[in-house]
Parts: structure tokens; C-alpha cells; sequence
């Protein structure tokens, strides 16, 4: 009887195994299919489409030597909001991490400094240079790599899962081994682990492994890149072939770090080619360009003041869970009733006046802009002294060591100053244009 189990649980395996390689090889079939297709939906289908192949080859792959996923939302998000590929953190979900949100401030601004480089990259280039394309395609890596992918980790975290940061501030890098295999694009490594490290560690030699390794990159890259552009086919592969050397040379000698970022950086041309960059980061630049163009000032007053509305409408849902989340019922009952009763009323009166300041926002946005008049101007005004006395307020008279500590309150704090900033910068840049026009 349990040889039969022990058989049965092998032969599972292998099946469970083979199916995950039949599904990625399903997925080369689809590109090939596709091949003709926009040069805009191949890169789609080459990287999303195959990147969630590969994720959901690789939890198969991983049952399949053990692992037992014990929570439905951590499989839902593992598969439509994480972009890693190891399951690890995802099984069970548990307590929010201490140090959950503690590069939050950090992640945050790269993406917001990313977003601002990029439009003014766009608006200034319009795609026809290519050094500034180069730009561009570093905003984009700010945006997303360095930006929303630990923004996202961390949004995974306060869920009570622990996933491991995809990219790890990856310019402290002290040599090519210490930047490939734990600093940058940790999907990468863990897919070798699974599908190649484990596997084959005892069985090939450590210099074939690891050009193993970088060769499978270097083809995943080549359908991310050569397949979309259709023309850049062996320079993301060589790239790679060029990091191997690197890490093996490391083996017998020890890299200065400026050896190792020059490795790094110098042959990225190959990596991210000419025809690639100025077809599709020029593209976006074209198509960021031509939207800045059509913003006439009609457009920004009207659709500035609809974001500002709901922007006021974010704040209030952030202020409701003001009494729960910072314990005014136990904090209160030191106060005498009155003194109770005057926080409350004050409490309220803010929050009314936020509501109506959204309100007015969307009646403005809807006032003919040839009417708009003195009025409008004092309530733009207005606005923009009520936030940024907001933010005067929260930087010189709170005290930061008072705000609660905890995960929770680090990344609150972060996305509500930047919602105050956000509307400080709006309604004053409304009301500067306004007075101007």
C-alpha cells in the first residue's frame, strides 16, 4: 500500500511537472502564432502575457514539490497583483510585518520622481532624440521597477503576506553577483531556481549553470524585446552572455565597484537596443507629448477641478477612520465632557468643509470657463491656502514623534501628505492661471 502511494505521488509529480513545461511551451507557440501581429501587442503578449504564464507554471511546478498554498487570496494575488514568480511568502496569511512600510517614503517618491522625469522627458524630446529616450527608459524603470513594484509589495504586506522585494535598491550593489542574484528582478532568480537551479545543481558543472542561467534570461529577453521590435534578434542574449562572463570572472577576481556598474552599464545598448528604444519609449514620448499639447487651458481648469473633487473625497475617506485608528474613544474619556464635545464639533466642522469644498469643485468644473470670474478666483484661492496651511501645520507644528508608529500609519502618513501636496500644487497652479488669463 505504500508502495502504491509512493508511485502515485511520483507519477502526480511528473504530470504536474510536465503539464507547467507544456503550458510555457503553449505560450512560444502563441507568439509564434502572433508573430505579424501589432508591434504594441506583441510586446503586450511577449511580457504580461508571458510573465503570467510562467507565474502559474511555476505555482504548479512548486506544488508539485510540496509547497501547499492555505489561502485563496494570497493564490489571487499571487497570480493578478504580484509580478514575482516564487510563491514563497503567499501560502498563509499571518501578521503585518514590523518593517512593513519602511521604504514606502522611499518607493513612492521614485515613482512620483519617475513620472515627472518621464513628461518632462516626453514633453521635451517628443521621442526624436535618442539620448533622451535612453531618459525616458530610466523613468520607466523608476516607475515601475525601482517604484510601483515595491509599492504594491508593501500594499501585499499590510494584507498580512510577506513577499520578498522584487528589486532591492539595486545602485548599493558591491559586485555583479551581489546586483544579478539579490538586488535586481528577483523573479528572474527564483524562475532559475525553480526551473533550472534545483534541478540541475548536482548535475552540471557551476560555470555551464550559471551560463545557463543568463542564457535563459537572455532568451526571455529576446521575447520581450527582439520579438516585439523584430529586429534587435541575439543583442539582449549577448548582453547577457557579457553578465556571465562578469560573474565568472568574479570567481578568480575581485571587481572594483566601478568595474562592476561600467559591466553593468556599458553594454546595456545591447540589452535595450536602439530600434527597440527609439520605436517603443519614443512612441510613448510621441503619445505622452501629444496629450500635454491637446491640455489648452479649457481642458486643465475643467478636468483639474473634477480631480481636485475627488481628491477632497479621498481625504474625507481617510478622515472617517480617524476616530477608530487613532483611539479617540479611550484617549477622550481623559477629557472632561465638554472638552469632548468641542474636539468633535471642530472634527465635524472640518470634515463639512472638505465635503464642500469638493462639492464646489465639480460645480465649478462645470461654470463656463469665458465666466469665470473674481469669485471662482477667491474660492481657488482659498483652497490652496486651506491645504497648504495643511502641510505648514503637519511639517512645523506636529510633532512626528507623536504620530502612532506602526506599518499602517508609515504608509497612510506618506500617501496623505502627497494627497495635500497634490492639492496644495493643483489649486494653486488654478488659481495662479486663473488670475493670469
Amino acid at each position: 500500500m505504500k508502495i502504491e502511494k509512493f508511485i502515485s505521488r511520483v507519477i502526480s509529480k511528473v504530470v504536474s511537472k510536465v503539464f507547467s513545461i507544456v503550458l510555457i511551451f503553449s505560450g512560444l507557440l502563441g507568439l509564434f502564432i502572433l508573430r505579424e501581429a501589432n508591434p504594441f501587442v506583441r510586446l503586450l503578449i511577449s511580457s504580461i502575457g508571458m510573465i503570467w504564464l510562467i507565474k502559474v507554471a511555476a505555482l504548479i511546478w512548486q506544488t508539485a514539490d510540496g509547497l501547499r498554498p492555505q489561502s485563496r487570496l494570497g493564490v489571487f494575488l499571487f497570480l493578478f497583483a504580484w509580478p514575482g514568480v516564487s510563491f514563497q511568502g503567499f501560502q498563509v496569511r499571518g501578521e503585518v510585518g514590523a518593517t512593513t512600510g519602511s521604504r514606502f517614503f522611499e518607493s513612492w517618491l521614485t515613482f512620483l520622481c519617475g513620472c515627472a522625469l518621464l513628461v518632462g522627458v516626453a514633453t521635451v524630446g517628443r521621442g526624436e532624440f535618442l539620448a533622451l529616450n535612453y531618459v525616458g527608459l530610466l523613468s520607466i524603470m523608476m516607475i515601475v521597477h525601482l517604484g510601483l513594484v515595491e509599492v504594491v509589495a508593501d500594499g501585499i504586506r499590510l494584507m498580512g503576506f510577506s513577499p520578498r522585494s522584487l528589486f532591492d535598491r539595486p545602485f548599493f550593489a558591491t559586485s555583479l553577483r551581489d546586483f544579478w542574484s539579490h538586488r535586481w528582478n528577483r523573479a528572474f532568480v527564483d524562475m532559475n531556481k525553480i526551473f533550472l537551479l534545483r534541478p540541475l545543481k548536482d548535475k552540471l558543472p557551476a560555470a555551464l549553470l550559471t551560463f545557463s542561467i543568463f542564457a535563459v534570461s537572455g532568451v526571455l529577453h529576446e521575447m520581450g524585446i527582439s520579438y516585439p521590435d523584430g529586429v534587435s534578434w541575439g543583442m539582449p542574449l549577448l548582453y547577457f552572455v557579457i553578465q556571465g562572463i562578469g560573474m565568472e570572472l568574479e570567481r578568480h577576481f575581485r571587481l572594483p565597484r566601478v568595474i562592476v556598474f561600467l559591466w553593468l552599464l556599458l553594454p546595456v545598448p545591447l540589452l535595450f537596443t536602439f530600434a527597440f528604444t527609439d520605436f517603443f519609449v519614443g512612441g510613448l514620448a510621441i503619445a505622452i507629448a501629444g496629450l500635454v499639447d491637446l491640455m489648452t487651458f479649457d481642458l486643465f481648469y475643467r478636468y483639474g477641478l473634477i480631480v481636485g473633487g475627488f481628491g477632497h473625497l479621498l481625504v474625507l475617506c481617510a478622515s472617517v477612520q480617524v476616530p477608530g485608528r487613532l483611539g479617540w474613544n479611550e484617549d477622550f474619556q481623559k477629557l472632561r465632557s465638554m472638552n469632548r464635545k468641542i474636539v468633535w464639533t471642530y472634527g465635524l466642522y472640518i470634515f463639512a468643509i472638505i465635503f464642500f469644498l469638493s462639492v464646489t469643485s465639480f460645480l465649478l468644473s462645470g461654470e463656463p470657463i469665458e465666466e469665470v470670474g473674481t469669485a471662482t478666483l477667491l474660492w481657488l484661492v482659498f483652497i490652496s491656502i486651506f491645504w497648504c496651511a495643511r502641510l505648514a501645520i503637519d511639517q512645523f507644528y506636529m510633532n512626528h514623534n507623536d504620530w502612532p508608529q506602526g506599518p499602517l500609519f508609515t504608509v497612510g502618513h506618506t500617501c496623505l501628505t502627497t494627497l495635500f501636496i497634490s492639492l496644495a500644487v493643483l489649486y494653486s497652479t488654478l488659481a495662479i492661471t486663473v488670475s493670469y488669463r
